[in-house]
């Protein structure tokens, strides 16, 4: 990641969804704009209500203004640390322990296997039973390890989402 990418911490951020910042340009990137603009009037982090009414007044879509919103807002809050270390990191390995499962399912994973796994705060994870062994990956390496499977179909200098959004704009008659 670089540093204009954010690993939202908070559950409510949508745990572990990656938002980059828009090409410039773009009608994505105008809703960071505004928001950046009306930051440096106010002197306070822009509120949706006024980011949305400005991009809507210069005949923007409200759903994107609302969606670019709540990414830029993410990208606000998150520190700088935390931008680069967990796509950067290599994954760890932790040796094998034995762990109770309670009679009603629960099993409590301690937190230097959490850490190991880069469980988000929200705890949120995808399992599975593969031949009898239960699989517990985590959203941020579950995300790592779907780019490092599409990676090499990508193109280089192509962007999928700004192609789409293109289309779809051309559809809505947008430009």
């Amino acid at each position: 990641m670089t540093d204009d990418t954010v690993r939202p911490r908070s559950a409510s951020a949508r745990g572990s969804s990656v938002y980059r910042r828009p090409r410039a340009g773009t009608r994505t990137a105008r809703v960071w704009q505004i928001a950046d603009e009306i930051t440096r009037e106010t002197g306070r982090l822009a509120k949706r209500r006024e980011v949305r009414e400005r991009f809507v007044a210069e005949q923007g879509n409200v759903g994107t203004a609302n969606t670019q919103y709540q990414y830029w807002r993410a990208h606000q809050a998150a520190p700088p640390a935390d931008r680069t270390a967990a796509s950067t990191a290599p994954l760890a390995s932790v040796s094998p322990r034995t762990l109770k499962v309670t009679p009603d399912g629960r099993l409590q994973v301690p937190r230097d296997l959490c850490e190991a796994m880069q469980l988000d705060a929200d705890g949120l994870v995808t399992v599975r039973v593969d031949a009898g062994e239960l699989r517990v990956v985590s959203r941020t390496v579950a995300i790592r390890q779907t780019q490092a499977r599409l990676r090499p179909y990508r193109k280089p200098g192509e962007s999928v989402v700004d192609e789409f959004l293109a289309e779809r704009r051309a559809l809505w008659g947008e430009e």
